[in-house]
């Protein structure tokens, strides 16, 4: 008899159809992918989603929401530990480690992604490898921001992020301020409209018209590399801000893979999709090829898959191995879409940067005592 599991992942043939051509060769399990919106994949809690799916494809910075709502069972309760060693050593970058709170692993990565420069090689012979280069690039080429959504918070994040070990600030107070000063200087000359834009909306903006040159700092797609979606994308890592080596930050992206508890009941069939979804030669040999984006090292290491999709896997390697993992307390969303809703304001108005500064701080810490206050 057929063990039917009901999964929810996001609208994107990057994010479906490999998910589906992988678990339809599962014998005696049945997986209904339901998909939903990139914005409703940003915003609807997982513990809501958790009520009504088995397996969910989430982003690891909603995790902390997702672990205080009781919403999905710890990894190692649903896979034994030898598997889990397997994969985290396939695993590439901070994939794995972004998807465990509390020293507890709540998902497996599935897809790995970060911000990269993404242009069109024709109409731009090369791309910009700092972030002054971006300024003057767009004086003489159409170039546009990320700005929609959660996108011009993680663009700062980018560029300040305190990575420094044992700092418990989020930002570098004096490198926000230079980089506020230099994106409002951007403002002036970018395409504003095509910067409103998501970064689905961009590629295929740059993919389908001529009317952008390139977009300096957004999450990639591998897909874009072929003609499928239009005329193929070029990449290269992240613009540089500074000069030590660990400033030429990006924000990693990409999706794991969460059970639900109300799954436990079909635990062999769970273990069959899981075990399934995260063999690499199944993401290899099935999911690459139908527009995925692996987050196993035999993916991005692959000389044929990095050709066919016009050398993305090569391109954006190293911004993704340098990444920066955004925090994941519960209250982390709900400042994520703060912290950008306060930095497209700041590159229209003259508030002085440091307030700017001191602005974001204070809303960030807040949004870790709420969540203290919530514990107890």
């Amino acid at each position: 008899m057929t063990v039917v599991l009901d999964g929810l992942t996001w609208e994107h043939p990057r994010a479906w159809r490999g998910l589906e051509a992988a678990c339809a060769a599962l014998p005696e399990v049945s997986v209904r992918w339901q998909r939903q919106s990139l914005a409703g994949f940003e915003h609807e809690p997982v513990a809501q989603l958790a009520q009504r799916y088995d397996l969910l494809v989430i982003d690891h910075p909603g995790l902390g929401a997702a672990v205080a709502g009781d919403a999905l069972v710890p990894v190692a309760d649903v896979v034994d530990t030898v598997d889990l060693a397997g994969w985290q050593e396939e695993s590439i970058a901070a994939t794995w480690s972004s998807y465990t709170v509390d020293d507890v692993l709540w998902a497996l990565p599935l897809d790995a992604a970060t911000q990269a420069t993404v242009y069109r090689a024709d109409l731009l012979a090369e791309p910009p490898r700092r972030w002054e280069d971006v300024a003057e690039l767009s004086r003489s080429k159409p170039v546009a921001l990320c700005l929609g959504g959660p996108h011009a918070g993680l663009m700062l994040l980018a560029m300040a992020a305190e990575r420094r070990p044992g700092r418990t600030t989020l930002l570098d107070a004096d490198r926000t301020a230079a980089a506020i000063d230099l994106l409002r200087r951007l403002w002036r000359s970018v395409d504003r409209e095509a910067s409103g834009l998501d970064p689905i909306g961009l590629h295929d903006l740059l993919a389908t018209t001529d009317d952008l040159a390139c977009c300096p700092l957004t999450y990639t797609y591998a897909v874009y590399g072929s003609t499928e979606s239009g005329r193929p994308l070029s990449w290269s890592p992240a613009p540089t801000f500074g000069t030590a080596g660990w400033e030429a930050a990006s924000v990693l992206g990409g999706t794991g893979l969460a059970v639900s508890a109300r799954a436990l009941d079909r635990p062999e069939a769970l273990r069959s999709v899981v075990r399934q979804l995260m063999n690499p030669r199944v993401q290899l040999d099935v999911v690459a090829p139908r527009g995925g984006q692996p987050a196993v090292r035999s993916v991005w290491d692959s000389a044929a898959a990095d050709a066919a999709v016009n050398g993305h896997y090569s391109g954006t390697r190293e911004s993704l191995d340098g990444a920066y993992v955004r925090p994941r307390h519960n209250g982390w969303i709900a400042f994520q879409d703060e912290l950008s809703h306060r930095v497209r304001e700041a590159l229209t108005t003259t508030a002085p940067t440091d307030q700017v500064v001191a602005d974001l701080e204070h809303a960030y810490s807040r949004s870790r005592f709420v969540t203290q206050q919530e514990v107890r």
